[in-house]
This record gives C-alpha cells, structure tokens and sequence, in this order.
C-alpha cells in the first residue's frame, strides 16, 4: 500500500538525497581530477601503463552508483585516456590501438560493471539479512507484548502494557489507546505514556468533529500523518494539543468489530517505509485479536466476580441484624470501588424527606477531611443525584464540567465522570450510590447497571434495617407503656411516677433530654418537675419555670396539641436553655385530661439524630397515660388530705368533747368548792373582827383570807373559761397590747431565770374581735411554758404579723429549750399530755380551747436549731359562735 508523502516531508527527504549524492559524485570527480593530473605528469616516465590508475574512479563510481554509474565511469575514463594518450602521450590514433587501448577499455567497463554487481549484491545481502534481523526483532516483540496482553491481570493493565510495547516495537517516542463506543459512537481517551499533566486522558472528543480514531476506523487500515501540521484526517484544534510531529495511527478492529485505535507518535517529522507499515498492519490484527480475547476474558471474570460478589451481599442482607445496617452498606461501596475499575470514590447517601437532603452513610476513597460528600441538597430533577431520585434512572455523566445536567455549585469538583444510580423500594425514594473518577467519560453503560444492581441491594438492606428497627421500635414503644401502665397501677407518689418516665424515655429512646412541666394553679406558670439525668437534677434544684406562652413547652400548652420542630433555631419563640446548648430538635405534647392542661412532657434531641413522626405518636401515647396518672394521683391526693382533713376535725370533736366534759366537770366541782368557800371566808371576816387575837394570829388570819380570796377568783376565772361565750362578749382586742401586760407582768421573773426576751410586733398589726382575758391566758400560757422549757436561761421571741391573704394575725413564741419530746407532739394539745415533771397537762388544752373559741388554729413544732415554737392563727372578725 502507497501511503500519501506530505510537501514538507517530500522536501527534506530530497534535500537529504541530494546531499548524499552530491557527497559521492564529489568522491568520483575528485579522484577522476587526481587520475587526470597525475596521468598528465607522469605518462612521460610511466608510459601508458600509468592509465590502469583508471580503474580506481571507475570501481568507486561502480560502487556508489552501481553497474551504470561503474559504465558511464568507464566511458569517461575512456575518452579520457584517448585525449592524454594521443595529446600527451604522443600517440598517434593509428598506433593508439595497436598498443591495447581497446582491450584496456573492456577492461575498464568490465570493472565499472563487476564493481556494481558486486556493490548491488552485498547491499541486497546486507538490507535481507537486516530485514530478516528486524523481522525476528519485530516478530519477538509481537509475540512478547501479545502474551503481556494476554496475562494482564486487569483492563487498565493491559492497556498500559499495550502502550509500552507498541511504542518499542515500531519505534516511537509515544502511544495513544482510544476506545469506541459504538452505542455513543463517540471516540474516548483510554490509556497514554505521554508526559505527566498530558491532557489526553481529560479530553473529550466531539462526536461531529474528525479525529485520527474516527478517520482510520472508517479508512479500515492504517493512516500515516508525515506532518501533522498538514493533515485531512483529524481537525486542527484537536491535532495542536499533541506536540508530535508525525503520528501512524493504527485501527483495532476485530472482525465486525471496531475496539478503537493506537495512535503512535514521533517527535521529528518522519517518512514511514513500506516496511514499518507492513510491521504496524501486522500489530494491528495480531493486537486487535488479543485486545478482543482479552476483553472477553476480562468480561467474563469481571461477571464471575460480579455474581460472587452479588452472592455475598444477599447472604449479608439476612444476616443484617447480626452485624447492622453500616457494615453491610459499607461492603456495598466497596463492592462498587472493586468491581467498577475506574472507579475512585464510592458513595452511598440516604435520603431526609423532610429537609430534602442525602445524608450519607457509607463511603471509600474519600480523604478524611473531605466535606463536599458527606450532604447534598437536593431538589427534584435538579442535579444528577435529584433525576435519579425523581426519575429512577441510571445518571452517567461523562464529563461533569461540560454535562448540563451536573450542577455546579462553588468550586468545581475534582472528579471528571460520574455515575448516579436510585437506592428504591418500589416507588420509595431511599437514595443514591454513586461512582466517580477523575478520568473523562470513565464508566460505561454497563457498569451503570452494576451500580443499579448494587442500589437495589443497599435498598434491601436498608429495609430489612428499618422493618427491624421498627420492630424493635414498637417492642420498645410497647415495654415502655407497659411499665408506665405498671406505674399507674402501683405508683401512688406522683413525683416518683414522673421521675421513672423520663428516666424511661431517655434510656430506651435516646432522647437528648426528656422533661415535664406541671401547670402551676396559683400562678399559671409551668413548672418543671422530672427532667431526666444529671441536667435534669440542675434545673430542678433551679425551680425551672416557664410562664405561660413562652417557649415551645408554653406555646404547646396554649394551641393544646403537640408541636415539634427538627431546627428550633428556625422557630421565633423558642427559648433556649443554658444547660441544653446543643439542642437542635424539640418535641412537646401537651398532657391533658378532656380539654384541662396538666402539664407538657417535653422531648429534646441533638444531631445527627431527628425527631420523626413515630416519636409525636409514641410521646403522645405517654402522654395520654400521664393526664390519667396525674388524675389519679391528684384524686389519691384529695383522698388523702380529705381524709386527713376528716381525722382533724374528728381528733377536734373528741378534742372538743373532752373539753366540754372537762368543762362541765370544773363547772360542776367550782359550784360545789364555791358554797364552802363562801362559808369559810364568811367565817373568816368575822373571825377577823373579834378582839383579842394576837398580832401573830391576825397576820396568820389575813393570810388565810386572802388565799381564800385568791381561790375564790380561780374558780370564777374556771367558770367563765368554760361559760359558753356570746358574739357580743367578742370586743376589738390588740394582741400586741396584750403581749406587752404579759411581758411586764413575768419581766423580773425572766431576768431571775436569765431568759432574755425579743419582741417583733407588726406596727400594722390590726384589732381583732376576741376576748381580752381568755387570750390573755393563752399568751401567758405559752410564754411561760417556754420559760419552764429553758431551766438553764436561754432565749424568749415572740413576733406577731398579719396575713392580708387569709385575713388573719399570725403570733409566734420560740425558745430555744431542747423542743417538745417527738412522741408527745402529735398530741402535745391533749388533756394530761405533758413531759414536765409535777405538770398537769392543762395548760395546752386549755389554751386550744380558748383559740378554738375565737374560731383560730394552733400548732407546736420543734426548731431546726432547737427549742420549739408554737403559731397561734386568729381571725380578724368573728363572724358567728
């Protein structure tokens, strides 16, 4: 085959020819000049035979120029030893071929013939056994890079190997390896030995514009570019990003079909023989069989391991509950890196409906540091991950700088091809696996299916995953109501009941922080009382409250149905805790009985976890089964203060019984000591103004009438203590007036006992309706009761205030004593109940029964300190007897 010879090429090829003859006839001339001149002077010496000296110019005419430059040589060697024989020599032309010119010349044109041949036949001797040499070296290095393609172990390195070899064997300084895809029917960039940074791996070839690939595929044979400035077969814009000058490009092509092509590069301009192009046709078939059995081979063990590998995955997925939903995805993505060559990075991203964005969740070949793959937003048909998430279809992107369909957002990415496939189940969206490579239109439609195949796994991994964890979910949903169930019925502590379902929620759910406000009556504040570990304890000891409508727990409450929200940042009335910093989702359901608010059980989560639907319903449900505990504990709670309100006015109407049957009893046994003692002092006054006692005997006398007189005034004050008082006996009274009679009447027996004594009035302190001597009684009582409670001295404080809420004025009397024994004080206000040695145990009793009578209460307590104090509540008005 004739291969076409560009001008530029032509030219050099026949500047260098021109050189090389000019160089050998300058040879020929020079020695014909020697012969001539030297002929010329020494013929007269030599005689003719100096002529033989011919054959000299003649043999090395023979030998440069073959049997006709050896011919004409000696024809001109001829007529020139004519012309010297018969001008110099002095021949005449008689005689001159008398003395053997003509036979001279035979020999002459003899020599410049066999000198030829003999040129001719070692020349064709040396260029068959340096065709035979090259041919072996050819064949050698055939064979050698055949076998290499054959035992390559991948397809990468096979065409590595390709690249190596065939540029030794036709001897290159580079090789190019494309590859046709007949379904594109585009030409793509597959292997190069070029320098580091060529951009032939990165290129793309327009499929409407020629190339050398395109040209010699549809030539069918090999295209020779002698000058690629100068060439028809490949457009200019594409040829100038080679610096080569001349290129062989060399068509791999199987029977019906075309693989692509090796184009090999020299860096000077170059004619190509016949020869190297008979080598490069050779190669071309011997190369393009292997490529082909090659490929084949690889394909069928790229399937085996795709199946095993396939295999492996599906007996994984049953065994997901054992080793978790990570690892599985995990081999997923590792699968895709090893089963798709060109593959560099791999990615599996899960997708969040609500906030629209793919999460992911197993990858390789990313650097630690790397953010761009761990979330990308998405919207529907934007974007290669949004078509395969919306369409279902495979995405391959050949080159994402030039794709309209890949976004750009910022900076552009470092990977060049990219492959998207859906992760679905059906019509559910789950996400996206994806490949990358830095290579241009590095993934065929093949492995495209691949990854489709390898999504489908990961889709079945991930619903076995989320049908055992909703399994579970309900499992624990169901335990968890079980045990709050199991805690309305034995639980009757509210706080306790409370305290267990936060605890609860948090550990079996992992809830950031799980609390519940209690709707406060008397201020309509929520108040927090369980929240779950450690910061839970913090705010309780803070009294967390919140006041009504602040907050998401004080906004729910309002709108009385939960709330929740996975951005709390994003919601204009959220109120941030400093002890929940991280807080980043928030749940808040109210709990409620009909349409009454309890309270709010509030639930806080922090990324990377969110809050779902399945939590509103399972807060709900606990929250359902709180409103009931807390009814019943407050139905337990009024119970037990009706009770307890029933055993007071119970233990008040024995209390008063015994009072009234106490009273009787004084008033009955008054009445009968009243008759004698009126007869005895009777006696006594008369006794007393009989003449002629004694001094002695009158000082005795009077002593004996004026304790006479002193009984006489008990009894009185006994009978009216117990006389059924009138609303009109009640008058305006002032307690403080009356602390300070009492204070002035026990003063010096105070300084004796040493008991110092303080005295806080409320300088506001109101009159109130009462009887002046009965409370009187009651103070004394008291303030001396504290004084016989400290025998050694101490310290005496009476303080009075007024209650504008209840109406009332409030008297307190502290000492600091050793306080009332613990087993008496329950019933320190009984008759006879007293610790002091030689008492009555009246004193108290009476002194109940006085502030009963003014409608008030009273109550004894022992101090923190020590000693004890007792808190007498009056009235302001009496409104009834």
């Amino acid at each position: 085959m004739k291969s076409p010879i560009s001008k530029g090429a032509t030219i050099t090829g026949m500047k260098s020819n021109f050189r090389t003859h000019l160089m050998k006839w300058g040879i020929v001339v020079g020695l014909t000049i020697f012969y001539w001149f030297g002929s010329a002077r020494f013929i007269q010496e030599m005689g003719d035979g100096i002529v033989i000296l011919g054959a000299f110019p003649i043999i090395t005419a023979g030998w440069y120029f073959g049997m006709a430059g050896g011919f004409i040589s000696a024809l001109l060697m001829i007529a020139m030893n004519l012309f010297i024989m018969t001008t110099i020599g002095g021949h005449t032309w008689e005689n001159v071929f008398q003395v053997g010119f003509i036979f001279g010349s035979f020999i002459f044109i003899g020599i410049g013939l066999i000198g030829g041949r003999l040129k001719q036949n070692l020349e064709a001797r040396v260029n068959a056994e340096a065709e035979l040499q090259s041919r072996e070296k050819f064949l050698t290095l055939l064979n050698d890079m055949t076998r290499s393609i054959i035992i390559a172990q991948s397809f990468e390195e096979m065409m590595q190997t390709l690249v190596k070899d065939l540029t030794i064997l036709l001897n290159a300084d580079t090789c190019y390896i494309t590859r046709w895809d007949p379904v594109k029917k585009q030409v793509f960039p597959v292997a190069t030995n070029a320098r580091s940074g060529h951009p032939f791996l990165t290129m793309v070839y327009p499929k409407d514009e020629k190339n050398l690939t395109t040209s010699t595929l549809e030539a069918g044979h090999i295209l020779i570019v002698e000058d690629s400035s100068n060439t028809p077969h490949t457009t200019p814009h594409i040829i100038q990003m080679f610096s080569e000058k001349s290129f062989m490009s060399i068509p791999l092509i199987y029977g019906e079909y075309k693989l692509g092509a090796a184009v090999v590069g020299f860096n000077d301009y170059r004619q190509f023989t016949q020869g190297e192009i008979k080598h490069a046709e050779q190669a071309s078939n011997q190369i393009a069989l292997a490529v082909w059995n090659a490929q084949q081979d690889f394909e069928l063990k790229k399937r085996l391991k795709e199946a095993d590998t396939l295999t492996q995955i599906v007996h994984l997925l049953s065994e997901t509950e054992r080793i978790g939903l990570q690892t599985v995805l995990q081999l997923i993505v590792n699968s895709a890196k090893e089963l798709i060559p060109a593959t560099e990075q791999a990615v599996i991203h899960l997708l969040d409906e609500e906030q629209q964005l793919l999460k992911a969740e197993a990858v390789i070949g990313y650097s630690e540091d790397a953010t761009s793959w761990r979330i990308i937003k998405i919207r529907p048909n934007e974007g290669a991950a949004g078509q395969a998430i919306v369409t279902g279809e495979i995405v391959n992107i050949a080159d994402v700088r030039t794709d309209p369909r890949f976004q750009i957002y910022g900076e552009l990415p470092v990977y060049r091809s990219l492959v998207v496939a859906p992760v679905q189940s059906g019509s559910k969206k789950l996400g996206t696996i994806s490949v990358q490579s830095s290579l241009v239109n590095a993934f065929t439609e093949d492995e495209g299916i691949l990854l489709k195949a390898l999504g489908t796994q990961a889709s079945i991994a991930i619903e076995n995953a989320r049908l055992l964890e909703s399994t579970q979910q309900s499992l624990k949903e169901a335990n968890s109501l079980y045990r709050i169930n199991q805690g309305l019925v034995t639980s009757l502590d509210p706080q306790e009941l409370l305290q267990d379902v936060v605890e609860l929620l948090q550990k079996n759910f992992g809830y950031y922080h799980v609390q519940i406000y209690v709707i406060e009556p008397e201020t309509s504040d929520f108040v927090m009382r369980a929240g779950s570990g450690e910061i839970g304890r913090k705010l309780k000891e803070r009294k967390q409250r919140l006041h009504s409508g602040e907050g998401i727990v004080g906004y729910t409450a309002e709108i009385g149905i939960p709330f929740f929200t996975n951005d709390v940042d994003n919601v204009y009335f959220f109120v941030r805790n400093s002890l929940l910093p991280d807080t980043k989702s928030e749940l808040a359901v109210p709990v409620k009985i009909d349409e009454r608010i309890l309270g709010v059980l509030d639930i806080q989560q922090v990324p990377p976890r969110t809050l779902a639907q399945r939590d509103i319903q399972l807060v709900s449900a606990v929250a359902d089964q709180l409103a009931i505990a807390l009814q019943k504990a407050n139905l337990y709670t009024d119970l037990q203060t009706s009770l307890k309100m029933e055993q007071t006015i119970r233990a008040q109407l024995v209390q008063s019984e015994r009072l009234s049957v106490m009273g009787r009893l004084l008033a009955s046994v008054s009445h009968e000591l009243n008759n004698p003692l009126q007869a005895i002092q009777n006696a006594l006054f008369l006794l007393r103004e009989e003449k002629g006692i004694s001094t002695q005997g009158k000082q005795d006398l009077d002593i004996v009438l004026s304790e006479s007189e002193r009984m006489s005034a008990l009894i009185n004050r006994l009978r009216t203590t117990y006389r059924s008082a009138q609303l009109e006996d009640f008058l305006p009274t002032q307690v403080n007036h009356i602390i300070e009679e009492v204070y002035a009447l026990i003063a010096t027996h105070l300084r004796h006992t040493e008991i110092s004594f303080e005295f806080h009035p409320d300088p506001e302190l109101p009159l109130i309706s009462g009887l002046a001597d009965q409370l009187h009684q009651v103070i004394l009582n008291l303030m001396m009761n504290a004084v016989e409670a400290m025998a050694s001295g101490g310290h005496l404080t009476v303080t009075t205030k007024y209650s504008k809420e209840t109406e009332e004025i409030i008297l307190k009397v502290s000492d600091s004593g050793e306080g009332i024994d613990p087993s008496i004080l329950p019933t320190i206000f009984d008759a006879f109940v007293t610790d002091k040695t030689g008492g009555t145990g009246l004193g108290l009793t009476i002194t109940y029964d006085i502030v009963t009578k003014h409608r008030g209460r009273i109550q004894a307590e022992n101090n923190p300190q020590g000693g004890a104090t007792f808190t007498v509540c009056l009235p302001r008005e009496q409104k009834g007897n």
